[in-house]
Order: structure tokens, then C-alpha cells, then sequence
């Protein structure tokens, strides 16, 4: 079969773009660690779920400051004035005057059986509670982030695959197609190349949908999507956290992971509401208070009157609803309750961290192989080249490899990202996702 020097210099220059393309993508340097740091940086304090988890930080800190106040004492003052009038039967006499008075008084608690101490308590441990969303949720968010970066870079990659295979296939086949004008050509390779390039421009119409899925994702992260997309690289993942086995990775995250944490942090508070439900129901408290009175003109008498009254009292309270023995109740329930959810935590969270070091050696295991397939396909594609150039392939067989190549090309970057990405969820099921995770 003779080839002509059209065809010979188009498969050339393919080639030639495709070991470009390939070094390019070989070449690519990683997204600077400080910039995208910088980048992650400014979206854990910009999010508004990490600022609604902030808010709650605060307000829970601030409910310490309000169960602490039980410790101080309390003061009060009260003014009354209007007209009194007060008529004796016995004496037949009629009092009315004008009167004033103003109440003074200050209240300490001396002792309470441990009521305040288990409402502090409970208030310090929610602070914790909401410390360990606040943080679960920057990872997630940086998970997020991250996630989006990775498969936004993976979607403009392949697409630049999927163009580069689409013209060099079209270029192709309007050479075939002048050969067959000229009548040193087949019509059956022409119509053979173009069904590979209507192959080639359907899975570059999917890999740019799959584009525009990447940028609508980056956006609903981000906020907007990214002026550039050339800026979107390759980063490399600290992998020095991560356990040799299954077991290590289960038991760090039974112990740092934020949900267990959290459920953790619940069931010490359905403690603590346990102690403060028996302390102000079954126990009396001891006060002590001050009360300072000025009077004028009152209860019939003339005149001012001043009067003080310091004074220890105990004070014991029953609700014949047995409002104690229901309350009490409650409070033990809800430990119950709290109890169970913890241990249902933990079993999610085992699951979670066993799947996701399964979808880790999972996800490895099959970059390993489409590499291999990309290279093999790379090798492939060479020879038959060659075997052109001697009359020993048809141009359906050159144009048929390049296809292959470019999916196996795709695919395996799809690979290496979904391997990023299993290293990252399997750092957040653990609990130990932060920015230290850039290199």
C-alpha cells in the first residue's frame, strides 16, 4: 500500500502534539501550595456554614458566662408609690395618705447540692460540642473544597484530551477523503474515519458537560467560579497521616473523629442535666439575703420608716404533679437516648472509615492499572504508526488507537484524582483533615 506524504505528515504532526500534549500534562506544576493554602484559607472564614457554626461557638461560650451567674448574688430593688387608705371598724377612724416606698434587696446562694455546679457544666461541655462541629464542618467544607479543585483540574484535562483526539481525527480524515478524490484512497477509510470522529465529538460534548458540571460545583464552594481555569492545577497530598492498615485507620477515627466527638460530648451533657434534675428537685436550697426598706406614709402610719432584714433560709420546694420524680425522669431517659446514639455513631463511623480505606486501595489499585492500559495503549499506538508507514495498517487502525489512547488517557487521570480524592476523605472520616494536608 503506497502512503502519501499528506498522511505521513499529518500522523507526524499528531504525533507530535500528542507527546507535547503528553509532556504538558506530565509537566504540569502543581498548584502553589501557598496560594491554594491561601485560597482554602480564606473559604474555612469565609463559608457561611463555618460562620453559622461560629455563631454557635459563641453563643454556647456565652451561655458559660449565663450559667455562672448562678454563683453571684442578686440584687433587686422595687419602688411603689399611689394612695392608701385604711379604715379601722373597731375605732371608726380613716387613714389615707400618699404613700412611697423602696425596696432593697440582695439574694446569695450559699449551697444549692451541686445544682449550679451541673448547669456550668453542662454549659462548658456544650462550648466543647460546638468547638467539635465547628471543626467537622471546616473539614468538610475543606473536603469540599479541595474535592472541587481536584475534579475541576480532572474535567479540563480531559477535555483537552477529547479536542486534541477530535481534530487530529478530522484532520485525518479530510486528508483520507482528498485521497479518495484523487483516487488513491478507499471510501470505505473515509467513512470509517468519520464514524471515529463522530465518536470523538460525542465524548468531547461529554467531557465538556462534565466540564460545566466541575465549574457549577466549584461555584456552589467557592462562591463563584474560578477566572481562570489554567490556575486550577494538580496538588500534592500529604499522605504522612495516614495508618498502614484498616485497624489503625478505624481506631483513629473512633478517637478523633468529630461526630463520635460530638455524641460523646452529648451523652456527658445527658449526665450532667441528671445531677442538676435531682438537685433542684429533691434538694432544698440555702440562701442568704438583705433587704433594706424605705417607707413613707405607709400602712396607716405617718411618717418615715426604714427597716432591715438580713437573714439564712432553706428552702424546699414539692409539686404534688411529682414534677421532681417526672423531671428526673426525663433527664435519665435522654442519657439513655444519648448512650445509644453514641454507640450508633461509632458504628457509622467505623463503617465510614473501613469503606473508605477499602475505596482507597481500590481507587490505587485501579490507577494502576489504567496507567498500565494508557501506557500500553501509548506503545501501541507506535507501532501501528510504524506499520502504517510500511502499508501494514490501515488508517481505521491508526485512528482507532488514537482513540483508545485518549480514553485510556482520560481514564486514567479520572484515576489519579479519584485516588486524591479517596486520600482526602479517608484524612476527614479520621478527623485529621486540615491545611497541613498540602505539601
Amino acid at each position: 500500500m503506497i502512503v502519501s506524504g499528506g498522511v505521513l505528515r499529518s500522523i507526524s504532526r499528531f504525533k507530535l502534539l500528542l507527546l507535547s500534549s503528553a509532556l504538558c500534562v506530565a509537566c504540569v506544576m502543581p498548584a502553589s501550595a501557598d496560594e491554594l493554602s491561601d485560597r482554602m484559607g480564606a473559604l474555612l472564614t469565609s463559608h457561611e456554614r463555618i460562620k453559622a457554626a461560629q455563631s454557635d461557638l459563641e453563643a454556647a461560650r456565652a451561655g458559660v458566662e449565663v450559667a455562672r451567674g448562678g454563683y453571684y448574688p442578686t440584687a433587686s430593688i422595687t419602688g411603689n408609690q399611689g394612695n392608701e387608705r385604711i379604715s379601722t371598724h373597731d375605732t371608726d377612724t380613716v387613714t389615707s395618705y400618699a404613700q412611697r416606698e423602696v425596696d432593697l434587696n440582695l439574694t446569695q446562694t450559699l449551697y444549692d447540692f451541686g445544682a449550679i455546679d451541673a448547669t456550668v457544666g453542662s454549659a462548658g461541655l456544650r462550648v466543647q460540642q460546638a468547638e467539635s462541629a465547628l471543626e467537622q464542618t471546616e473539614q468538610a467544607i475543606l473536603l469540599a473544597g479541595l474535592s472541587a479543585e481536584l475534579n475541576l483540574a480532572s474535567a479540563k484535562r480531559v477535555l483537552d484530551f477529547q479536542v486534541q483526539s477530535e481534530e487530529s481525527i478530522k484532520r485525518q480524515t479530510e486528508l483520507e477523503d482528498a485521497r479518495v478524490k484523487r483516487g488513491s484512497g478507499f471510501s470505505t477509510d473515509v467513512l470509517q474515519a468519520k464514524t471515529q470522529l463522530a465518536g470523538a465529538q460525542a465524548a468531547r460534548v461529554r467531557a465538556e458537560g462534565a466540564l460545566e458540571q466541575a465549574v457549577n460545583r466549584y461555584r456552589a464552594v467557592f462562591g463563584d467560579a474560578p477566572a481562570d481555569l489554567s490556575a486550577v492545577g494538580k496538588m500534592n497530598i500529604a499522605l504522612t497521616d495516614i495508618p498502614e492498615d484498616v485497624d489503625g485507620v478505624v481506631s483513629a477515627a473512633l478517637e478523633k473523629n468529630a461526630q463520635v466527638i460530638g455524641a460523646q460530648l452529648q451523652a456527658e451533657i445527658a449526665n450532667t442535666e441528671i445531677d442538676r434534675s435531682f438537685a433542684s428537685g429533691y434538694r432544698p436550697v440555702l440562701t442568704a439575703s438583705a433587704d433594706q426598706k424605705y417607707k413613707r406614709d405607709v400602712g396607716g402610719t405617718q411618717g418615715v420608716k426604714n427597716e432591715t432584714l438580713v437573714k439564712v433560709e432553706l428552702t424546699y420546694s414539692f409539686n404534688f404533679g411529682f414534677t421532681a420524680a417526672n423531671t428526673l425522669k426525663v433527664a435519665q431517659s435522654g442519657h439513655v437516648a444519648a448512650n445509644s446514639r453514641l454507640k450508633d455513631a461509632r458504628d457509622q463511623i467505623e463503617e465510614q472509615a473501613r469503606n473508605a480505606w477499602q475505596n482507597l486501595q481500590t481507587a490505587r489499585a485501579n490507577a494502576d492499572f489504567l496507567e498500565n492500559q494508557a501506557n500500553i495503549a501509548s506503545e501501541f499506538l507506535t507501532l501501528a504508526r510504524k506499520e502504517r508507514t510500511l502499508g501494514q495498517r490501515s488508517l481505521i487502525d491508526v485512528l482507532a488507537g488514537e482513540t483508545s489512547l485518549i480514553s485510556a488517557q482520560s481514564a486514567a487521570d479520572r484515576a489519579r484524582t479519584d485516588v486524591d480524592v479517596a486520600v482526602l476523605t479517608l484524612l476527614n472520616v479520621m478527623g485529621q483533615l486540615d491545611l497541613s494536608v498540602l505539601q
